[in-house]
């Protein structure tokens, strides 16, 4: 994949699967710029829900160019290889657990930041949370504290088959454009959020979403004292920005920024803001 869009030239990218402790390979992107200045953290950036790299190409491209990204596409994502669905976990605490071996293997005995968005910004919380090396910061874009699925996709999903992915889909697709997202204002991020469905592998995302159905986070986090910067946007219907901002007086140590929409949230601009948290 050319990832000219994403960073500098300067900057090498290495594209390559990482074995965790299941037998599940996961897709893994390392930036690192060519004048990197030593002592500089390594942000480990974990995406959303079936989250597709090129959504955050004007965030990475502020984030490479100072510091080492490691990308890590999470295990129900298409890219990632698993010997057979029906026996791993796509639960949050085996996404914790993914964290924290591409943490062990990849980065330590480095310093860290943990960056991301919706389901890998929960899934960062949940690891923040353990036992395990803890980062210098935690920078969560639009993190889910409830994954409560509607009651029409609550119904189908459980016995819909995996191959009937495709039937369904347009009905997905409408439900998002009419009652998750601005389809007035935010052309753009209808197109992106259909892509994702389009590209989405429907073994994987039935088995993760049968995994985080009903799950919420508030139980997990009273012991988390890891600086977070939170980010949401104001218009975005698909991040409870309510729960957001409970989450934040739960958490000791936290900033919270509001941008105007999950388009901004994904922009240069968050980028920016980004790289002077982590700097300051």
């Amino acid at each position: 994949m050319d990832y000219s869009l994403y960073t500098d030239r300067s900057t090498s990218v290495k594209e390559y699967m990482f074995n965790v402790s299941d037998g599940v390979s996961l897709k893994i992107i390392d930036f690192t710029p060519q004048n990197v200045a030593q002592g500089k953290p390594v942000i480990l950036f974990v995406a959303g829900w079936i989250s597709l790299i090129n959504g955050w190409k004007d965030v990475l491209k502020v984030l490479t160019a100072e510091h080492r990204v490691i990308y890590l596409e999470s295990r129900e994502k298409q890219s990632s290889t698993i010997p057979y669905v029906k026996k791993v976990s796509f639960s949050m605490d085996r996404l914790k657990l993914d964290i924290g071996e591409v943490i062990e293997k990849i980065i330590s005995p480095e310093k860290f930041i943990l960056t991301g968005s919706s389901l890998g910004a929960s899934a960062i919380l949940e690891y923040c949370g353990s036992e395990k090396l803890k980062p210098l910061s935690a920078v969560l874009i639009g993190p889910n504290a409830e994954f409560r699925f509607p009651k029409i996709l609550g119904t189908i999903i459980p016995v819909i088959h995996p191959s009937l992915y495709f039937a369904v889909k347009p009905l997905i697709k409408w439900y998002l454009r009419n009652f998750r997202l601005d389809k007035k204002n935010s052309k753009e991020q209808i197109e992106k959020y259909e892509n994702t469905l389009d590209c989405a592998d429907p073994y994987k995302l039935k088995a993760n979403a049968l995994a985080i159905r009903n799950y919420a986070i508030w139980d997990h986090i009273a012991n988390i004292s890891v600086p977070c910067l939170i980010i949401s946007g104001t218009t975005d219907t698909l991040h409870d920005t309510e729960d957001i901002k409970h989450l934040i007086k739960i958490l000791p140590d936290s900033t919270y920024i509001e941008l105007k929409s999950n388009m901004e949230t994904h922009s240069e601009k968050a980028g920016r803001i980004i790289v002077e948290y982590i700097q300051r």
